[in-house]
């Protein structure tokens, strides 16, 4: 019975193989869906998400996407190396002629504001800015203002401005009432205040050189300014104001 249920099974599998390939053989007309159209629609071959859209091949963040290696600010977008840049032309006062690419308005022009004569030794020889120093009853007046003063352009996209000098006072004036004064300031080229830098007189005496130095916290990125210096003197007993070895530097993207 046993010998007789095999046979019987034996010829059932033999008709279904056989009628799982019709036509089989060369020229058959249509293949089964055997093994090799298997192979054209086996997820693991066409539509795998580990060969065609696997994450990790073709969208996969850190290849195509990667911040770090396509879009990485750092790398691709950095937007700024920041580089310094000196504004002022002969800041130390020391080129010739005396006086070149700066603007003075001396109280008497037979003393040049930007000078070599007596009075304090040059911080940075040959030259300094002597500024006052005489009374109004040298000039017959009541006061003495003495003016000097630089344009430049401070570049675009500037983050950091920093002036830095040194200056000196030295009156004949006693007691602590202000009579003389020496400022410096940034001003619009129309004469519009920025911002006051430095303001001196007559009772903040400095007989030797001090170092000035003033970050500016007014933004002027791109603009055209002037630095100015200025000194006013009364009728009497009159007091110097010295400067010397400026610097006005720009921290800017170029």
């Amino acid at each position: 019975m046993k010998a007789a249920l095999a046979a019987v099974a034996l010829a059932a599998c033999a008709q279904g193989s056989a009628k799982l390939v019709p036509g089989d053989g060369p020229g058959g007309p249509i293949d089964a869906p055997d093994a090799t159209l298997a192979e054209h629609v086996d997820a693991h071959e066409f539509h795998d998400a580990h060969v065609f859209m696997d994450a990790h091949v073709f969208m996969d963040a850190h290849v195509f996407m990667d911040a770090h290696v396509f879009m990485d600010a750092h790398v691709f977008m950095d937007a700024c190396v920041p580089q310094t840049t000196e504004l002022l032309a002969n800041p130390a006062f020391d080129l010739t002629p005396m006086g070149t690419l700066w603007t003075a308005q001396p109280i008497d022009a037979s003393f040049p504001i930007i000078t070599a004569d007596n009075g304090i030794v040059a911080h940075s020889a040959p030259y300094k800015a002597w500024m006052g120093g005489w009374a109004g009853t040298d000039k017959g007046v009541n006061s003495l203002t003495d003016l000097l003063y630089q344009d430049v352009t401070v570049p675009a996209n500037t983050t950091h401005l920093v002036l830095t000098g040194y200056y000196a006072v030295a009156t004949a004036e006693t007691g602590t009432t202000v009579f003389d004064t020496g400022n410096v300031d940034l001003i619009e080229t129309n004469g519009t205040p920025i911002e006051a830098v430095l303001a001196e007189n007559n009772t903040t005496s400095a007989a030797n050189w001090t170092a000035l130095s003033h970050t500016f916290a007014t933004n002027v990125s791109g603009r055209t300014v002037r630095l100015r210096f200025t000194t006013t003197n009364d009728i009497t007993n009159p007091t110097s104001f010295y400067f010397d070895t400026l610097s006005l530097v720009a921290t800017h993207c170029p």
